[in-house]
């Protein structure tokens, strides 16, 4: 008899977790700020993912959200660390366009919670100030989606049951810390990249671009918090 498998490797609140519990010296800390997101298609169409309503619209502006949430710092040397976070976010994009009498609106909104683990290098190490780059990757499990759209003044937010559950991808940011009080203040800028397709095209939509059509996520964000 085979050997039962475990999707207990696989579940990205296991690996936080056991991140977590590991027994190295540590700092918790809280962050939060703004977002730009974007997604983008393969194709540069959004009609098969959001409606024919997205004929003649971009889809390619930037959509301004928000995450917060919790980490926890390790030190590995004196100048890697290992960050695992755990963050509230909202995804999305912007297909919004300007007509000489009425403006079409059309947003989607995705809140995720977002699970990134990135190892950061200091490049600087001082103890009033330090700064660090990362990278690492991060997986992200799909609370709502919705479709906001305002058409001839006609305002409506329908589900998007076509956004799938889960998102993964990498990270890239640069930070800098500090020293403030019994903790360290810290400004975070990171980028973002989707690896997954995170949309089905709707049911009742015929395929333009077989076998080509993915949706990725895309964003920057701007955050700023406190290490205890």
């Amino acid at each position: 008899m085979k050997p039962m498998k475990t999707s207990a490797a696989k579940n990205p609140f296991f690996v936080l977790g056991l991140i977590l519990s590991m027994p190295l010296h540590a700092e918790i800390g809280i962050k939060g700020g703004v977002s730009l997101s974007g997604l983008q298609s393969s194709t540069g169409d959004y009609r098969h993912v959001l409606g024919y309503e997205m004929n003649g619209l971009s889809g390619g502006k930037f959509l301004t959200g928000f995450q917060a949430g919790l980490f926890k710092t390790f030190d590995l040397s004196k100048r890697f660390q290992i960050q695992p976070e755990i963050n509230y976010a909202l995804r999305g994009g912007n297909g919004s366009t300007t007509y000489l009498y009425d403006d079409i609106v059309c947003k989607v909104n995705i809140f995720y919670v977002e699970i990134p683990v990135i190892l950061k290098y200091k490049i600087l190490t001082g103890r009033t100030f330090s700064s660090a780059v990362y990278a690492g990757p991060y997986t992200a499990l799909k609370l709502k989606a919705e479709k906001q759209t305002r058409i001839w003044k006609e305002e409506e937010a329908t589900a998007l049951p076509n956004v799938r559950s889960f998102d993964y991808g990498l990270i890239l940011g640069l930070d800098v810390e500090y020293a403030l009080g019994s903790g360290r203040a810290l400004v975070d800028l990171r980028s973002g990249v989707g690896l997954n397709n995170i949309m089905d095209i709707l049911p009742d939509i015929v395929p333009l671009y077989p076998d080509k059509d993915r949706t990725r996520n895309l964003y920057v964000a701007v955050l700023a918090g406190y290490a205890f």
